[in-house]
């Protein structure tokens, strides 16, 4: 079995690799959080770089459309596509599991019915376009297989990949305008944010990075995370302590601090409404 000419040996001596070098969490989340992070890989049995890299869209999803100021002083929209990578029977599913019932805990709460959802999975680029335009301009895909996410580009037209995948590339750019133009139509998106959570076998990441076609660099704006498998002893696993905060409680808070719809999915924020981030002194040292 091998990956656009790279081995599966060479797959797991790559994914052996990146391994060691574990994620500090504590250089990301303060210690609450991480507390918080720490008890639910426990009783999931899985490594906190799992949980990490599919919460970070989710907290992203939740911040409303708020932006960073960049240093040119221009603010800009927020993103992140993430992947986690593992081999079959890894927990890879606990990690997607966990993020997509919080956000999905947080939408009923809000009142928002399951058809005008913002988690969204459309089979088609044009049908993405669609649910940003008609449903709300901040979405969030999370897949339990990412693979199906990589062939959803040119899906039903012949050689409409790269158009695809270039739409796809400035969603991720955080364009103030997306627009799609085929024979059937035209579909235009202002403002949109899209987050994306997904899990991935390391021969579906391996072919899309080393296919040569590829060079529009959509797979670069991908964070990828391949962590060394949690395989705890028996007595080390232990039930998840209801009585301490969740994620639904931690991505609630966040949503509620950056909370500028006014219960109006469809409402386009002007600037001056939205909040605005700016990098620390210690972040700008790291950016």
């Amino acid at each position: 079995m091998s990956s656009k000419g790279i081995s599966a040996n060479k797959i797991r001596t790559i994914m052996q690799k990146v391994a060691i070098y574990p994620m500090d969490i504590t250089e990301i989340f303060d210690e609450n959080i991480c507390v918080l992070i720490d008890s639910i890989c426990s009783s999931s049995q899985m490594p906190r770089e799992y949980l990490i890299t599919m919460l970070l869209p989710a907290i992203d999803h939740f911040i409303n459309g708020s932006q960073i100021g960049t240093d040119t002083g221009t603010p800009t929209n927020i993103s992140f596509f993430t992947t986690i990578i593992g081999y079959s029977s890894v927990n890879k599913s606990s990690a997607t599991e966990v993020v997509l019932n919080a956000c999905l805990a947080i939408e009923k709460y809000l009142g928002i019915k399951t058809d005008e959802s913002r988690i969204n999975c459309s089979a088609t680029v044009e049908s993405l376009l669609i649910e940003l335009k008609n449903t709300s301009p901040k979405l969030i895909q999370i897949w339990d297989e990412a693979v199906t996410l990589l062939q959803l580009f040119g899906l039903y037209k012949q050689g409409g990949a790269a158009y695809d995948r270039s739409i796809m590339c400035t969603l991720y750019n955080s364009s103030a305008v997306v627009k799609r133009q085929t024979k059937s139509g035209n579909i235009t998106v202002e403002n949109p944010v899209l987050n994306i959570a997904a899990a991935a076998h390391p021969a579906d990441i391996f072919s899309s990075v080393s296919n040569e076609s590829d060079d529009d660099g959509l797979m670069a704006r991908f964070l990828f995370s391949a962590p060394q498998p949690c395989i705890p002893l028996s007595d080390e696993i232990r039930s998840l302590n209801i009585d301490e905060p969740s994620l639904t409680h931690l991505l609630y808070i966040i949503y509620c601090f950056n909370a500028t719809e006014q219960n109006d999915g469809r409402r386009n924020d002007d600037e001056d409404q939205r909040i605005i981030y700016s990098y620390s002194e210690d972040a700008q040292k790291v950016y």
